[in-house]
C-alpha cells in the first residue's frame, strides 16, 4: 500500500469518520472515485487512518445504481443489502449476517417502506449498539437518488444517525455539490448533517500521478523517458481518465487523438450547464466573477489558481465545447454560434445580426418588418422587401439547422414572423420556409 496515496483527501475523509461525522465527496467523470473507495476499503488503509478504531468501524458500501426502484422502499431494501454483504465480510459480524438476511428476505417480500424502514433501524441497532461497531454507510453514485428520493426517506435517514449519533455516520459520493442537486430546505435535517463537510475530489497530485503511469508503463511494457512522462502529467493536468486516455494513445501509436476526445467528451458531458458556460468563458479570457458554478469546478479541482487544470481540457473547450450541449448558443463576443455542441463560423455579419436579434428575447416572434428594421436602422420598407428576411432565413437554416426544412432552432410563426427557440425542444410550427 502507498500511505501517501491521495492523503490530501483521505486525511480529511478518515478524520470525519473518526469522528463519526457525515460528510460528502464531490468528484466529477472518470476522477478515480472508484479507486479511491476500493482504497479506503482495504484494511492497511483502515489501519492506518483509523488506528484503533479500524477494528471495530464497519462500512457499509452501497451503489445507488443497484437500486431496484427509486423509492423508499427500494432506498432501506438497498441499504439493508449493503449491512447484509458487509457483516458477512467482517470476522466479528460473520454470524449476525445470517439474522440480518432475514429480516432482508422480509422487506423484499413485503414490499413496504413502512417495514423497509424498521428492519434498517433494528439492523443498525444490532450492529451499534448491541454490538459496539461504529458504521459508516457509503452512499456512491447518489446524485440521482438524492435528487429524487422523497423527502421523507431523507429525513428518516437523519432519525436513524440521531438514534446512533456515536456510532452512526454517512458519506454521500456524488458528482455535484449536493445543494445543486436539491434545495437545502426540502431535505433540511439530512443536508444539515454534512452541510459543513463537503469535499472535493481533486484531480492526482503530480506524485500519485506519477505512480499511476509507473504502473500503466509496467501493465504495457512501455517506458517512458522521464520528459515524456513530466509532459504527461502536465498535460493531463493530473486527472485519471485523461491520463490513462493519453497513455493508451501514445502507445497505440495513434495519429489522431479519438481516444484524448472520447475522454472530454465525457467530462465535458458531466458538468452542468453554467459549470460549462463558466469554463467556456474562462477560456477565451472573459472577466469571470465569483459564483456557484466556479465555487462548483474549483471544488472539483477543474479550476486552479484561475485556470483549467489541464491544457488538453481547455484546447478541447476551445475547438469543441459548447455550453449547454442540444441547445443553440449565440455568443455575441465570439461573433460565434453553437449548434448540438457544433461551432458555426460560416455565418455572415448579416445572418449573425439576424440571430442575435432573435436571441435578445428567445421565444419572442419578430415580424419582418421589425427585423428590417432592427438591422437597417433609420431606413424604411414596404412589403416588397420583406422576402429579403425570408431568403436570409433560409440561409442560415442551411447553416445551422440539422434538417434545414423542419427546422428546430430558427422556426417560422405562420402570419406572424419568425422566433428563436434556444433549447431544440420545441416542434417546428411551419413549414420551414
Amino acid at each position: 500500500m502507498n500511505p501517501s496515496y491521495r492523503a490530501e483527501i483521505l486525511d480529511p475523509l478518515f478524520q470525519r469518520i473518526r469522528a463519526c461525522e457525515s460528510c460528502a465527496l464531490v468528484g466529477c467523470a472518470s476522477m478515480g472515485k472508484s479507486r479511491l473507495l476500493r482504497f479506503m476499503l482495504e484494511p492497511e488503509a483502515r489501519r492506518r487512518y483509523l488506528g484503533d478504531q479500524a477494528d471495530a468501524t464497519l462500512f457499509a458500501y452501497s451503489d445507488c445504481n443497484r437500486l431496484a426502484e427509486v423509492s423508499e422502499w427500494g432506498f432501506f431494501e438497498l441499504l439493508l443489502t449493503a449491512l447484509v454483504e458487509a457483516c458477512g465480510q467482517h470476522p466479528e459480524l460473520h454470524h449476525l449476517r445470517n439474522e440480518l438476511n432475514v429480516l432482508r428476505r422480509e422487506v423484499i417480500i413485503g414490499h413496504e417502506a413502512l417495514l423497509a424502514r424498521r428492519h434498517l433501524e433494528l439492523a443498525a441497532l444490532m450492529i451499534c449498539r448491541e454490538r459496539g461497531f461504529r458504521l459508516c454507510i457509503i452512499l456512491d453514485e447518489f446524485d440521482e437518488a438524492y435528487r429524487a428520493l422523497p423527502a421523507l426517506a431523507l429525513a428518516n435517514l437523519r432519525a436513524l444517525r440521531d438514534d446512533n449519533k456515536a456510532w452512526l455516520s454517512y458519506l454521500l459520493v456524488l458528482r455535484d455539490h449536493p445543494a445543486r442537486l436539491r434545495l437545502p430546505t426540502e431535505c433540511e435535517g439530512f443536508y444539515e448533517l454534512f452541510s459543513r463537510s463537503v469535499l472535493g475530489l481533486k484531480p492526482y497530485s503530480a506524485a500519485d500521478a506519477g505512480r499511476v503511469i509507473e504502473q500503466l508503463e509496467a501493465r504495457w511494457n512501455h517506458p517512458l523517458t522521464p520528459e515524456d512522462r513530466a509532459t504527461l502529467i502536465a498535460e493531463s493536468g493530473g486527472h485519471p481518465g485523461l491520463i490513462v486516455a493519453m497513455f493508451a494513445n501514445r502507445v497505440g501509436g495513434l495519429t489522431d487523438d479519438a481516444i484524448i476526445r472520447e475522454e472530454c467528451d465525457k467530462l465535458w458531458a458531466s458538468l452542468s450547464e453554467d459549470e460549462q458556460k463558466a469554463l467556456y468563458r474562462l477560456v477565451h479570457g472573459r472577466d469571470i466573477r465569483p459564483d456557484t458554478a466556479m465555487a462548483e469546478l474549483e471544488l472539483k479541482g477543474l479550476v486552479n489558481e484561475g485556470r483549467v487544470f489541464s491544457p488538453i481540457f481547455a484546447h478541447y473547450i476551445c475547438e469543441h465545447g459548447a455550453p449547454a450541449r442540444g441547445r443553440l448558443i449565440v455568443d455575441e463576443l465570439e461573433c460565434t454560434v453553437w449548434v448540438d455542441g457544433r461551432k458555426h463560423t460560416d455565418l455572415t455579419p448579416r445572418e449573425f445580426d439576424l440571430l442575435s436579434l432573435l436571441n435578445k428575447s428567445p421565444g419572442q416572434v419578430y415580424d419582418r418588418q421589425q427585423i428590417l428594421e432592427a438591422l437597417n436602422p433609420g431606413e424604411r420598407f414596404d412589403g416588397l422587401q420583406h422576402n429579403s428576411v425570408d431568403a436570409m432565413v433560409k440561409r442560415i437554416r442551411k447553416k445551422i439547422e440539422p434538417i434545414p426544412n423542419r427546422p428546430r432552432y430558427l422556426l417560422t410563426v405562420r402570419g406572424k414572423g419568425y422566433k428563436l427557440v434556444v433549447d431544440g425542444e420545441a416542434a417546428p410550427d411551419a413549414d420551414g420556409a
